[in-house]
């Protein structure tokens, strides 16, 4: 539901429960955590797929050309800066298992991402498009950023040839095949070092 200024603006209790759930995972990933797939790519689904139904949903706001300018712009910056916050995840092996680590810089682009997020609501509000600039459109930016990152670290990580934690599943092994028949054919030596 958008707030009563404008409907332009997301509910404090959206933005809160977005800020919470942001913050676990900055949280966790800033630590250190084991690489699992399911949290690589299922939560950036979940996130785009509650935007997408929020947006699309009978009582959601008509999307205007106004609202698909500023959707189409967040989207794009959104897995931009996603990417390049994958390309800056630390990759390393643990206990037997890939763990991924945030860097410093991994913080400041979210840093950056959500303060390109504030500008683009504020844009949003200021030409009338309100299905842009209301909650729906702070969950989709989240998804399409983690979907960003995830297109960048699953390809590094696979390529390690270290386990994920969650190796036994069905959804591992055939990324991993997917990996090994598609891999460009490179000498590699044993002691090369994970991919940072």
């Amino acid at each position: 539901m958008a707030s009563p200024i404008g409907g332009a603006l997301p509910t404090p209790a959206v933005v809160v429960l977005v800020v919470i759930g942001l913050g676990h995972v900055l949280w966790q990933r800033m630590r250190g955590e084991p690489l699992q797939i399911k949290r690589l790519l299922v939560l950036p689904l979940v996130f785009i797929a509650l935007g997408v139904i929020d947006l699309t949903a009978p009582t959601a706001p008509h999307l205007r050309p106004a609202d698909v300018a500023v959707l189409v712009a967040g989207a794009v910056v959104s897995v931009v800066l996603g990417a390049f916050r994958g390309a800056t995840v630390e990759l390393f092996p643990r206990e037997g298992n890939l763990w991924q680590r945030y860097r410093v810089v991994t913080v400041l682009l979210w840093g950056v991402l959500i303060a390109l997020k504030l500008l683009l609501t504020l844009v949003a509000h200021l030409v009338g498009a309100a299905a842009a600039g209301n909650s729906e459109g702070l969950m989709l930016t989240l998804g399409l950023s983690l979907l960003g990152e995830a297109v960048l670290v699953a390809p590094r990580a696979l390529s390690t040839g270290v386990p994920f934690a969650s190796e036994h599943s069905r959804a591992y092994r055939s990324l991993r095949s997917w990996a090994r028949t598609h891999r460009l054919a490179r000498p590699q030596s044993r002691s090369e070092s994970v991919p940072g």
